[in-house]
């Protein structure tokens, strides 16, 4: 009898014991942390590493290469439901098609069992490798991890811009360049601005180079230069916010830095008389110009201090009396302008007056 009660009380104590640890074991599963599911890109140069920073916009100068996508993570508990909340994990991010995504978790408890995934409104899939988003536009990837013991992770959301082309992009000069043969001709005051455009993630960065130089990045707004003389050679691209770079352009632009010459030419020769400068009545003056460069646009032209210069048709005759100047400069198609020529004259259009005298000669 005493050793029956003794079974019967051991028994109690075992099925104590049991229920306790299993109550225990209870509490560790609903308190143990939750799964962290983290995004990453390979990279050239290594290992990714995992970030639990916030998602950023990628930096506007970037490349096309792949880049971490750091998610934020949620304090609320593993749930056994299958129907769990969508957690944002992170602003809007640009990538193209060679952009991949890597998922990560960790349970300090029962440990992960596997991540599930999916794009905008399609089912749920097991994740086994680096995830890649090929269609363009604006795609919505939902993940979430399960432990071994049912808890799945409240959904997170990563909303990204898929983008695969290229921008667009082309140089615009402030002056009109004066083409002729093929070749662009412009002056070194002309300035040139970059303009680009990208329907999908926008444009980041214009690149742009001036014959050798190592490529700089164009600033908005802030036109550049050319000013060697000679041939000058202008190459450009731009890159998107998902990476993506146009192909290298170029322009050639020839810079005319030199002015058109000025001559004018009296059909008769001028002469000096007494220190003074004469010319025939009725005398023509031809203004010719030349310029070796762009060629010559206008020449202009003054005739005894008129007021402004009026543009030069045909050969200028002066007949009237007096003290006379002609004016001339010219203005090649770049818009170099020459220095003033003038030349200074007296017009005599009084004849002489001659006498006769009669000579006696005496008797001797």
């Amino acid at each position: 009898m005493a050793v029956s009660a003794i079974k019967r009380i051991f028994a109690l104590a075992l099925v104590f014991a049991a229920l306790t640890l299993s109550a225990q074991n209870n509490e560790n599963l609903d308190d143990g942390a939750q799964p962290k599911a983290t995004s990453k890109a390979g990279t050239a140069t290594g290992e990714p590493k995992e970030s639990t920073e916030p998602a950023l916009k990628p930096k506007s100068n970037t490349t096309s290469t792949n880049r971490s996508v750091p998610t934020s993570e949620s304090s609320s508990k593993a749930s056994t439901s299958s129907t769990s909340q969508t957690i944002e994990a992170g602003n809007e991010l640009y990538i193209n098609s060679k952009t991949s995504f890597e998922l990560k978790a960790k349970d300090d408890s029962s440990m992960v069992d596997y991540i599930e995934y999916k794009i905008n409104n399609g089912e749920f899939i097991k994740y086994s490798k680096p995830i890649i988003i090929s269609q363009e536009g604006i795609a919505q990837l939902t993940y979430r991890s399960v432990d071994r013991a049912g808890n799945i992770e409240p959904s997170k959301l990563l909303t990204v811009v898929v983008d695969n082309s290229p921008p667009s992009v082309v140089i615009v000069p402030t002056e009109p360049l004066f083409i002729t043969q093929g070749a662009n001709y412009t002056s070194k005051n002309n300035t040139f601005s970059f303009k680009a455009e990208d329907s999908l993630s926008g444009v980041g960065a214009i690149e742009y180079a001036i014959n050798d130089s190592a490529p700089a990045t164009y600033a908005q707004d802030n036109p550049i230069r050319v000013e060697k003389d000679g041939s000058n050679l202008i190459r450009y691209s731009a890159t998107d916010n998902s990476g993506n770079k146009s192909r290298e352009s170029s322009v050639a632009v020839i810079i005319d830095n030199k002015p058109p010459v000025v001559e004018i030419i009296p059909n008769v020769p001028l002469v000096d008389i007494d220190g003074k400068t004469y010319s025939k009545k009725g005398n023509t003056f031809q203004i010719r110009a030349f310029d070796g460069e762009s060629g010559v646009r206008r020449v202009l032209i003054k005739v005894d201090g008129e007021a402004d210069f009026r543009p030069y048709v045909e050969g200028i005759i002066v007949d009237a009396q007096g003290e006379h100047k002609i004016e001339a400069k010219g203005i090649d198609n770049v818009g170099n302008e020459s220095e003033v020529k003038s030349v200074t004259f007296l017009v005599d259009v009084n004849p002489p007056a001659s006498e006769i005298k009669k000579i006696v000669e005496e008797k001797k």
